[in-house]
């Protein structure tokens, strides 16, 4: 008799008793079930406290969504209360038997979870127009929903909806809700949706790279603020901006910065010349490593030491009073901060009477806004007036904002305690009062938070779609009548560019310096161009072969700079190509011969031209000067009513057609010089007898 605990229910050949019990486990063992007013049964569950989080969503909501698909456009959410079940009930709750399980293995954070719940969405779909029930599900299914994910997302989000199906299935096959095993894999590849098109010759990898990099200009523009004198908020987030230039760190990473974050190291070495110990001073600099999740850190070249220390005491000198609150709150539970110092001590006062001297935008707001915060309210006739008016006390509202302040700054730093190396919540760099950098709206000085991505990206970048101005648009700095754009991120860019241009840093210290868990993550920030650092040591390989200068370039003539795929394809190409007078013929003469001279010109798709080559526009020039002389002459035979002069005229005019566009190419501006060109594309194989 065995005495082990069973802790997973076990499976049998009912799909439906299957779901039951794991159903049963799921509710009794779910993560989510400490959280007040969770039921299973709810279309939405309030998770945050349990999930894990970034740093600039400590302070947001975290729910996960179990409701249907909308059908409706890219980011265009269902409000909570029109929100309806999966079309499939049953689905539904095997989605939430996934994402509950998947919890318990591991937390995850609330976007990870809510993926697998959007995947489950696309065989809600196919179940909802198919009538199946869980255990009639197949292969089948899983492709239809994977189609139906094709026609809907964008290339990465597809791959990732991919991973999830294949997940799903194994879940499925895992506790035996199907009659069947699923053999389900994704379609997608990782190169396909993930291609690093940096090493092509071409303007739209040029394009790609100018949207991940950092301009000249852009650079000479934040330079300019950093040697301008900001004030307030403007001051506050070009730090941020120099913390990020200076480091390269994610924004997270950077908002969760602690005060003594920058410090000094001494580092001792041996000179294996002089065989004494030499000593030198380092600057460090620690933070949390947002995905490798553990404390890290990095030495700070000296060119950067300067900007960041002025990045990081400006954020110290203008964060001050904030930290110097919560510290007062958090040192003393009795301690009391008045969060109104221009309210009067009074046992009463009238709303009618403070809400201009306490800056609220009428005094109907400050009214609604007191109810919210339970501040006890009662209508008394107004000593001046007579006329009945809300009164409270100004002590129940200090009591009340004291306590929520508190509570605040303990929910705010059990969030947020794990992404930090900083020892307590007043330890933190960019924590701040909600609204406290709003430009219109009044600052919550009792509600904490930290300094919110929304809130950097405003200032760098400005959302152009509601006339918000960024900060380069505001100081006037254009170029070319446009202003200077810039994102969070290409600092990060820009810096591991850097790096892997440098021949002394490996690949693993490049991703051991930015925080990466794989070396294989700094391909994505890799933007040198990798045909060029090739080109740049031809020389050293074309002198090592013994290769002529002309016999390079007639291989740069037939060989253009293409990437690895392209030479593969045109390699592929020259096994079975003819190079003639008039351009290069693609048919494979191992297989026939030609059956026609000059079928090329005829609107055969075997033909390729070389823009601006002399040799080949000679030639072509020739025979539609003749064809031009042969036309004409067949015109005056069928004028004569020669027999069979009607097809000569006709076969005349068919090449001299494909003359004129096969030189067409020459005035065509789509077209660089030297660029092979296929000049029939929709044309037939040529290569026959007329």
């Amino acid at each position: 008799m065995s005495n082990v605990i069973e802790l997973m229910p076990r499976r049998t050949d009912n799909q439906l008793a299957n779901l039951e019990k794991l159903i049963s486990f799921c509710k009794n063992n779910s993560p989510f079930k400490n959280k007040n007013n969770w039921e299973w049964e709810h279309i939405y569950w309030d998770v945050k406290g349990i999930c894990n989080t970034q740093a600039r969503k400590a302070g947001f909501e975290q729910f996960i969504y179990f409701n249907r698909d909308n059908n409706k456009g890219k980011n265009v959410k269902t409000p909570r209360s029109e929100m309806e079940p999966f079309h499939h009930s049953g689905l539904s709750d095997v989605a939430k038997c996934h994402v509950t399980m998947v919890q318990i293995e591991s937390p995850k954070d609330v976007g990870s979870l809510q993926l697998y719940v959007n995947s489950y969405r696309y065989l809600d779909n196919v179940l909802s127009q198919s009538g199946l029930t869980i255990a009639d599900l197949s292969a089948h299914q899983f492709k239809l929903a994977e189609k139906d994910a094709r026609e809907r997302l964008q290339d990465s989000t597809f791959y990732r909806t991919g991973q999830k199906l294949e997940v799903i299935c194994k879940f499925i096959n895992q506790h035996g809700l199907a009659k069947h095993k699923i053999v389900f894999k994704k379609s997608a590849k990782r190169s396909e949706t993930h291609t690093n098109s940096d090493s092509r010759i071409d303007q739209s990898s040029i394009d790609e790279r100018a949207k991940k990099l950092p301009t000249k200009l852009s650079l000479i523009a934040v330079a300019t603020l950093s040697n301008t004198e900001l004030q307030g908020d403007d001051a506050l987030f070009q730090a941020m901006t120099e913390i990020m230039f200076a480091t390269g760190l994610r924004f997270d990473e950077i908002v969760t910065l602690d005060t003594s974050c920058l410090y000094e190291r001494e580092i001792e070495e041996r000179n294996v010349l002089t065989g004494l110990d030499d000593v030198f001073v380092v600057h460090e600099l620690r933070y949390k490593a947002k995905k490798g999740g553990g404390y890290s850190s990095k030495v700070i070249a000296d060119a950067m030491v300067t900007i960041l220390q002025k990045g990081l005491k400006t954020a110290l000198d203008l964060l001050a009073p904030v930290r110097e609150v919560i510290r007062q709150l958090m040192a003393d539970p009795e301690a009391k901060i008045d969060f109104f110092p221009l309210l009067s001590n009074e046992p009463r006062v009238f709303v009618t009477d403070v809400w201009r001297e306490l800056q609220w935008s009428s005094r109907a707001n400050m009214g609604t806004y007191l109810g919210k915060l339970d501040v006890p309210m009662e209508k008394l006739a107004h000593k001046k007036t007579g006329i009945q008016s809300l009164a409270f006390a100004p002590f129940d509202l200090r009591q009340k904002t004291n306590h929520l302040a508190r509570q605040s700054a303990s929910n705010l730093w059990q969030q947020v305690k794990d992404l930090t190396a900083a020892e307590r919540l007043e330890d933190m760099l960019f924590v701040t009062q909600f609204q406290r950098h709003h430009s219109v709206k009044r600052s919550e000085e009792w509600s904490f938070t930290l300094i919110t991505h929304t809130q950097f990206t405003d200032y760098l970048s400005g959302r152009p779609e509601l006339g918000m101005q960024s900060i380069f648009e505001r100081k006037n700095m254009m170029f070319e009548g446009q202003p200077v754009r810039l994102t969070s991120h290409q600092f990060r860019h820009f810096l591991s560019t850097m790096l892997e241009l440098c021949d002394t840093v490996s690949d693993i210290e490049v991703a051991r310096y930015f925080g990466r868990k794989y070396m294989g993550d700094n391909e994505t920030y890799d933007h040198t161009n990798k045909t060029k650092l090739v080109m740049d040591a031809a020389d050293d390989i074309l002198a090592s072969t013994g290769i002529s200068k002309e016999q390079a370039k007639e291989a740069a003539i037939i060989f253009t700079m293409v990437d690895r795929d392209e030479a593969l394809d045109t390699l592929g190409d020259l096994t079975t190509t003819l190079i003639t007078a008039i351009g290069m013929c693609r048919h494979d003469y191992n297989d026939s011969p030609c059956g026609k001279h000059y079928a090329c010109l005829r609107g055969c798709a075997e033909y390729f031209r070389v823009k601006g080559n002399q040799r080949e526009i000679a030639e072509v020039v020739r025979i539609r000067d003749q064809q031009i002389q042969h036309v004409a002459a067949a015109k005056e035979a069928v004028a004569k009513e020669f027999h069979g002069s009607n097809n000569w005229l006709k076969s005349h005019e068919e090449l001299l057609l494909g003359c004129e566009v096969a030189l067409a190419i020459e005035a065509d501006g789509s077209v660089a010089v030297g660029e092979r060109v296929q000049i029939f594309p929709d044309g037939i194989i040529g290569c026959r007898a007329i």
